[in-house]
């Protein structure tokens, strides 16, 4: 039977060349359910094994892709930015604005948030609009900050380079967006959030978690405290690079300088 894709001769269920289906049936509202559920679930159930194990292994999972094992798993960066893309697109069938919702979190977690209609309450709305608008790229950005971390200073023994060292990262940053999801539908529906000290013990002690998993040929308790190490230097530079580009920036925009001065304030 030759393939209706590529026209190879299809001897089994799929073709062996590009992956499509022999047996496709006419287009139908439940043909289209079953392919939907097929795509979510992937090869054999790849999304649910995915959340699994990244949830109570993360890092044999992220061995398991780096040791050349493309089935099993979605790929860290794919993963990554799913869940950010799944986080955005809850918050618009919510109907909840992230500007809003990241404005409301952080003001929520600040002891002492800007004064309203002062200059730097509109100062940190820009912001945040720069930020949800470019979460991804944000993101992103400090995975190989992390990587950098693990392969030269922590792990440097661990025979892996440094993209095999992105893997782990992408992985972990992308698990712990479910935390900001949860938060966002306790937004929605309760108008509360999970507290910024909650998530921030959590992301903690699931990338130490996860370094102690994948580095096994070290004690699994020095491994966490890598695995934290890594964590928080790469948050203090990644900190670091953004307050310096923020100065430029300000200093460089008239509008946003007069924003924070003390005397609009």
């Amino acid at each position: 039977m030759p393939c209706v894709n590529c026209g190879a001769d299809v001897t089994g269920a799929y073709c062996s060349n590009c992956g499509q289906r022999a047996t496709v049936k006419r287009l139908t509202l439940r043909e289209g359910w079953n392919d939907f559920w097929a795509r979510i679930y992937g090869f054999d159930g790849m999304f649910p094994r995915t959340l699994r194990d990244l949830t109570i292994r993360p890092g044999k999972a992220s061995l398991k892709f780096i040791e050349r094992n493309r089935v099993a798993y979605y790929g860290p960066v794919g993963y990554f930015f799913l869940t950010i893309t799944l986080m955005y697109l809850i918050a618009s069938l919510l109907g909840v604005n992230m500007v809003d919702f990241m404005k409301n979190s952080a003001g929520a977690s600040m002891q002492a948030p800007p004064k309203p209609g002062t200059g730097q309450e509109k100062f940190m709305e820009e912001l945040m609009k720069v930020v949800s608008e470019n979460m991804k790229l944000v993101s992103f950005a400090i995975v190989p900050i992390q990587a950098f971390y693990s392969r030269y200073l922590f792990f440097r023994k661990s025979n892996l380079n440094f993209i095999e060292h992105t893997v782990l990262p992408f992985y972990t940053l992308g698990h712990i967006y479910w935390i900001s999801i949860l938060s966002l539908l306790s937004y929605s529906i309760l108008g509360k959030f999970i507290p910024a000290w909650i998530q921030l013990v959590v992301s903690f002690g699931y990338f130490g978690f996860a370094y102690a998993d994948m580095f096994t040929y070290q004690n699994r308790i020095k491994a966490f405290l890598k695995g934290l190490g890594i964590y928080i230097l790469a948050q203090i530079t990644f900190t670091i690079i953004g307050i310096i580009v923020g100065v430029i920036v300000v200093l460089l925009n008239p509008e946003l300088f007069e924003m924070i001065r003390p005397s609009n304030n």
